[in-house]
């Protein structure tokens, strides 16, 4: 039997390994943006509902990126032996189904929020308030956790683990992503 330190640290590192794909994808989807294939995508899904920093290009390149950096990363767990078990392995994964599945929800989880947000008449992209800079990490990290956990079955342990932690690694990644010059 595991004692609890143990399965919150393994659950953290599965967690970490899991949301390095999507850093990956975010990085790669930054630089999709500037490209003139990706031009007609880069229109608001609905200007009323959800702001005008909501388009249609992050619904479509999250989930091609996403789906791109976990093949990647299923190349890197072949090449360096990576343990199945007691670690989540990409490699456990149809690349093209988790890949598109977590991209798509991670950005359609963020929607809602955007909505209340523009009710509430909050403006996009306000980091005055600390709670709402928490809630605007915790969406679509959220979304996810519960697409793990209802299609893909991830443990339960690993999803409440994922409630405190994966909202902490997304900020981090956010600030890392404005230190580059990436968002």
């Amino acid at each position: 039997m595991e004692t609890y330190p143990t399965l919150i640290l393994q659950d953290s590192l599965n967690l970490v390994w899991l949301l390095l794909a999507l850093f990956i994808a975010g990085v790669f989807e930054s630089f999709l943006w500037k490209t003139p294939l990706f031009e007609p995508l880069n229109r608001p899904i609905q200007i009323d509902w959800f702001g005008k920093n909501k388009r249609w290009r992050g619904l479509v390149s999250l989930p091609l990126t996403h789906a791109v950096s976990v093949g990647l990363l299923q190349l890197l767990e072949r090449a360096i032996g990576w343990p199945s078990d007691p670690l989540i392995s990409f490699s456990d994964f149809n690349w093209i189904e988790y890949g598109l599945l977590v991209g798509f929800i991670f950005n359609l989880a963020e929607l809602p929020n955007s909505f209340v947000k523009r009710r509430l008449n909050i403006p996009p992209g306000d980091e005055s308030n600390w709670l709402f800079y928490l809630v605007d990490h915790m969406d679509s990290t959220y979304g996810t956790l519960l697409l793990w956990w209802l299609y893909f079955r991830f443990p339960f342990h690993l999803i409440l683990t994922g409630t405190i932690a994966t909202p902490l690694l997304f900020i981090l990644a956010t600030e890392i992503r404005k230190k580059l010059g990436l968002k």
